[in-house]
């Protein structure tokens, strides 16, 4: 509501790098809670299954990417931006 009260009021500048950089680690952060074992063992010492699908950058990065996506998505929609270009 802040944000779209200062639009209004003609601001057109607002920095989200902090949200952003926020945004895109939370969700690692998520995926190395949600999967341990793969973080602190290349293969489980239990019964030799490799991790590797679960530490690749690939895995955890997606969804990083999404995080930041969507930060970014709702700051266009909060600046009103959304679906302009910055030139024409």
């Amino acid at each position: 509501d802040k944000i779209h009260a200062a639009v209004g009021f003609g601001v057109f500048k607002m920095n989200i790098d902090t949200d952003t950089q926020f945004a895109f680690s939370k969700p690692i952060g998520d995926f190395v809670k949600a999967n341990p074992r793969a973080f602190e063992f290349q293969i489980d010492p239990d019964d030799g299954t490799p991790y590797k699908k679960l530490y690749d950058p690939r895995s955890w990065g997606k969804a990083a990417e999404e995080g930041m996506a969507a930060r970014v998505v709702e700051a266009c929609q909060n600046l009103s931006s959304t679906g302009h270009t910055l030139g024409a």
